[in-house]
């Protein structure tokens, strides 16, 4: 039987991953009608999303071999949960609307991708130093 983190953080992986491979879609639609201006941002949010779904996965799997005590598992897991949601937000809206979200401005849907990148970026450093953390302490 899987912990109940672990149970989180697979599941969760697994929808990003999903919400990744879906992406797939709109980037076939792109190449093959030649839409270069939108195919790469289409096939950043296709990789990064699967990239981090198995990311998510790998961590979940590497759970029951981290010398963490309960409260640094969960912040663990929601951080990365967390980020995962939040590439998902930025990479998708961010390829369907043309926006990149690398800074506030213009104010607006720009703002909200940004915020979202954040939200990505803080949830996967914070659970990277946790894993790196867990993983050390088990020497």
């Amino acid at each position: 039987m899987i912990s109940l983190p672990t149970a989180y953080l697979l599941f969760n992986g697994s929808l990003v991953i999903l919400a990744g491979l879906l992406l797939g879609f709109p980037l076939r639609y792109a190449i093959v009608k030649k839409k270069e201006e939108i195919v790469n941002a289409w096939r950043v949010a296709h990789s990064i999303l699967v990239m981090d779904g198995l990311f998510m996965l790998i961590v979940g799997l590497a759970i029951p071999y981290l010398i963490l005590d309960g409260l640094s598992v969960w912040v663990l897991v929601w951080s990365l949960v967390a980020s995962g949601y939040g590439f998902v937000v930025a990479f998708t809206i961010g390829a369907w609307k043309g926006f990149r979200g690398l800074t506030a401005k213009p104010y607006g849907l720009n703002t909200l991708l940004f915020g979202t990148h954040i939200i990505g970026a803080l949830g996967s450093l914070i659970g990277v130093v946790i894993l790196i953390y867990g993983f050390f302490k088990s020497f």
